[in-house]
């Protein structure tokens, strides 16, 4: 199911958000955003933010109330937390805009 313009506002408030204060802890930031640059796949899948700083890789993805829970929402979780169990350094934290 798409998103709601409101709610597809809302996502990339809370993706920018979380981008801006990663690049105030240091982060180097990828995000799937205008005037970012794109995060890499993982497992296939474009994450909405990829972080790294020095030992550290973090996958962040950010739902709402239209993309929790669906399929392609499970898929993503499935995929992260694989790439994030296969390295002690990589982290997936997944929030909500809603």
């Amino acid at each position: 199911m798409a998103r709601s313009k409101r709610r597809q506002s809302k996502h990339d408030q809370k993706v920018e958000s979380l981008a801006k204060n990663l690049k105030r802890k240091g982060f180097k930031v990828k995000a799937d955003l205008p005037n970012y640059e794109q995060p890499q796949t993982v497992g296939g899948i474009r994450p909405d933010i990829i972080a790294i700083r020095p030992g550290e890789r973090r996958i962040y993805e950010v739902e709402t109330q239209d993309s929790v829970d669906t399929p392609r929402d499970q898929k993503q979780q499935k995929e992260f937390k694989k790439a994030a169990d296969r390295s002690p350094k990589t982290t997936f934290m997944r929030f909500m805009a809603d």
